[in-house]
Order: structure tokens, then sequence, then C-alpha cells
């Protein structure tokens, strides 16, 4: 299982592959499938947002023999705007993978129902999280941890297995956000993590962590080999971006 999953890790978070589709295909919620999803990382290097990367490596680890669910989880902007899987590795234990926030080792998840809320804290090669019970039994709350800081809240997740029409509605639900209105893209290289959402470029390693403000033509041609994104994608998610939106010409003014 770690071996499928360290092999997964390769495929990056990013919404460029969405836009594009939801703008170019004529459709009002382009939903990639698992074997979409892996044919565009072959291809071009793409992976997908929660849902389509959820639902892949689900069908993966299900490959495998083992029993693995989809859970939602809700964000302080709203609820069901998140989701991962939960796999279970043992009669009473369930195990959090969640492709969103990059979690590719199984994290035991907290016992809620316990007199004892303990947190359960998990060092990643990007960094540590806490995942922490509530005192709701069917509720995990998220904090990650970077360069020694304080524990920062990211969002709860409900891991009472979700039902595939109350799934697809929250997919569905997603191209409306928006996210849809610029590029964000998640990928691990090796053991450094490199963020990008908007113009805001973050890499991080060893750590040590540089933010910097890069242009279109940057994101292209410099910052695409990095990500292992084809300049192809980059440029029509950013094409797409400018045709529905002002959002790619605040893009180019901002990074001026």
């Amino acid at each position: 299982l770690q071996a499928t999953l360290s092999a997964f890790a390769r495929i990056p978070y990013e919404n460029l592959s969405k836009i594009i589709a939801h703008a170019e295909e004529g459709c009002s919620s382009k939903k990639h499938s698992p074997e979409e999803v892996i044919n565009g990382f072959i291809r071009y290097g793409t992976g997908g947002t929660c849902f389509p990367l959820t639902l892949t490596l689900i069908r993966f680890m299900r490959a495998l023999g083992y029993e693995a669910l989809p859970i939602l989880a809700d964000r302080r902007y709203g609820t069901d705007t998140h989701c991962a899987a939960i796999v279970r590795l043992s009669p009473n234990s369930w195990h959090l993978i969640d492709p969103g926030y990059l979690i590719y080792s199984p994290c035991r998840l907290p016992n809620s129902t316990s007199s004892e809320k303990v947190p359960l804290r998990y060092e990643l090669p990007h960094g540590a999280i806490e995942l922490r019970p509530t005192l709701h039994p069917e509720r995990v709350e998220l904090y990650t941890v970077n360069n020694g800081s304080e524990p920062r809240y990211r969002l709860t997740y409900k891991t009472a297995p979700v039902d595939p029409d109350t799934f697809d509605t929250a997919w569905s639900r997603s191209f409306s956000w928006e996210m849809m209105n610029y590029p964000v893209v998640s990928a691990l290289n090796g053991t450094s993590h490199i963020y990008l959402q908007k113009n805001n470029l973050l890499m991080r390693s060893d750590n040590q962590s540089t933010r910097t403000v890069v242009t279109p033509e940057q994101l292209t041609v410099d910052i695409g080999p990095k990500l292992g994104i084809a300049p192809e994608v980059l440029r029509r998610a950013l094409s797409c971006i400018n045709g529905s939106s002002s959002s790619g010409a605040k893009l180019r003014k901002e990074a001026k």
C-alpha cells in the first residue's frame, strides 16, 4: 500500500485541467474519471483536484484488496468543500489519505469516542500535521505545522463515509468556486513542496521556504518544468481564465 501511495504522490493536485475542461468542452461540470486522471498525468503531468484524485486513489487501494471509502470535509468558507479517503488497515482501525493536502502516508484517525481527546501528530515529507478529535464522534480537525510554527487549523473531516450521490453533488458545486478563476497547484518534487496560488509561488524544502511573485510567462517557461506539468497546459489554463473573467488580467497586473 505504501509503495502505491508513494508512487501516486507524484501526481499533482491542480485545477488547471479542470479549468480547461470546464471552459473548452462546453459543459457545466466536466468530471475527470480515474482513467482520465492517469492518462492526463502520463501525457501532460497533470493530476486533478481533491475529488478526482480521491476517487482515483480509492480505485487503486481497492484493487490492492483494501476497503477504501470517500469522506467529505468542511472548510471555513463552506461545508463539503473538500474530500479525502479513509482505508481500513485492521478491523477497528481507519486511516486517512488526503491527496488534496498531500497526505500519502496512512494516518490513523484519532478515537473521538474516547474520554481522552488526544491529537495525533504525523511528520510528513512536506511538514507536520495534527489530527485532533472533537466533541462530535464523527468529526476530526486537520491542523498543519510548518517550521515549528503554531498549528494552523485547515478543515474538519466528517469521518463517516459519504454516499455517491452526496459526493457527486459536492463535486458539482466545486465548479462554481472562486478557485476556478485562478491557477492552483500543489506538488511534491522529491523532498520539496511547490505550491502555486494565483501568481504567488511557495517553495518549501528542508525546513526552509521561499515566496515569490511570478508572471504568467515565468509560470509556463520556468515553473512548469519544476511542477512537471506541460507548459501548454499552463498556457491553455491561463488563456481560459483570461477569456472567462478578469482574473487573468488581474493576475498579470499583480505580477507587474
